[in-house]
């Protein structure tokens, strides 16, 4: 007889289509379709996949209340907790609201596991809860610790939240990058990278202008200075490269203003600062995009405690992916499957966006080449059978 095997992915990815109707604002995209993309790699292997979210935002004080709510969203069952948008009392809603709808995601299955996304606060009730329950209980660990700043109370509870979640999820650690592997509990370790689906995208190497894209988080320790000091410089360089060149910028962070200023200017190169954009429209600039930066910098406190997802969409989109040697992004691609910045200066960013113009035919077959691997690596079948392995022992 053939068990039932359930998979709650505990986290806080949230459709579209729920953070207009909640009215939130502070969503990660990435983190969300990752989420997504694993949860249909364990379905493709004959696991019930819930994914069980937060479904909540920074609180905006409005005083309205969300019910719980199940909807399937890309073809994954999704459950979100209640949220309420009022100061404190959001807290414990979240809280509280998580516990009842554990131990009814469980039920008919012969073997069920919880996969947390992190280690938060707001998990705690929830986990203890499914461990009452008769769940399996895994940690994906996606961001490391940055520092231990703060008072002695700070740094205490940091202390408590990290060892219980350690403790409370023994049975495995799925890592977005191998340099997480010192922050996790010793146990049954599975790194994953996202799953990745070749999309068949002609990318025209000989259009007159090369685009490139700039997505994510718009702060200093992502890159976005070092971008702005290597525009700057291309637009006093050579009409060659300042003509060749058209940037496209998404997200939002501390120099978004910064950004949009850029974008003002009637000086080549140009950027488009688009802001925060809905997926459909991020798909679209994808498909007319040849390049895709990534330029997290290694000396930053998220060098090594986070992994740049986008690499992965960028690579099964066609993009040549142009990147900082930043956690496991060099060891993934490759020496020929990527271009790298291999100094944290403008001057050098500014050395390889003018080797992309001045090799296209070169740069196109890293594009390809970066493309082939990713597909290869980090295909669903292959996720698929990590994640049904390290959670159920099989495949």
């Amino acid at each position: 007889m053939v068990k039932r095997r359930t998979c709650v992915y505990l986290c806080n990815a949230i459709d579209e289509i729920t953070l207009r109707q909640r009215s939130i604002d502070s969503d990660s995209p990435a983190a969300t379709q990752k989420v997504f993309r694993l949860s249909r790699a364990l379905r493709s292997t004959g696991v019930r996949t819930i994914i069980l979210s937060l479904g909540r935002g920074r609180h905006n004080g409005s005083g309205r209340f969300y019910r719980a709510k199940a909807v399937r969203c890309e073809k994954v069952a999704v459950v979100y907790a209640p949220f309420f948008q009022f100061p404190v009392l959001t807290h414990l809603v979240t809280l509280f609201g998580l516990v009842p709808l554990i131990s009814r995601l469980k039920k008919g299955s012969d073997s069920a596991g919880l996969l947390v996304y992190n280690r938060l606060p707001f998990y705690i009730l929830a986990v203890i809860k499914a461990h009452l329950s008769g769940y399996r209980c895994f940690l994906d660990l996606e961001d490391g610790d940055i520092g231990k700043t703060g008072g002695w109370l700070h740094l205490f509870s940091h202390w408590l939240l990290r060892n219980f979640f350690d403790a409370a999820c023994s049975e495995g650690v799925v890592l977005a990058s191998r340099a997480l592997q010192n922050q996790a509990p010793d146990t049954r370790v599975l790194c994953c990278y996202g799953v990745a689906e070749k999309i068949s995208q002609i990318k025209d190497w000989h259009e007159p202008v090369i685009n490139v894209l700039l997505p994510g988080t718009l702060q200093e320790s992502t890159g976005v200075k070092l971008f702005i000091d290597a525009l700057q410089r291309l637009r006093s360089g050579p009409e060659k490269y300042r003509n060749s060149l058209n940037f496209i910028i998404t997200g939002k962070g501390s120099l978004a203003n910064d950004v949009s200023e850029l974008s003002r200017s009637v000086k080549a190169p140009n950027v488009h600062f688009k802001g925060s954009v809905n997926r459909e429209t991020y798909l679209k600039i994808v498909e007319d995009t040849h390049v895709g930066l990534a330029l997290k910098l290694p000396s930053s406190e998220l060098g090594d405690t986070t992994f740049p997802s986008k690499v992965v969409e960028f690579a099964e989109n066609g993009l040549l992916v142009l990147s900082t040697r930043v956690s496991d992004v060099p060891q993934l691609f490759g020496d020929d499957g990527a271009v790298f910045i291999t100094e944290e200066n403008a001057d050098e960013l500014v050395r390889k966006l003018m080797w992309i113009v001045d090799n296209r035919q070169q740069a196109r077959n890293i594009a390809i080449q970066g493309q082939q691997r990713i597909v290869s690596l980090c295909s669903q079948s292959k996720v698929a059978a990590g994640l049904t392995n390290l959670m159920f022992n099989e495949l």
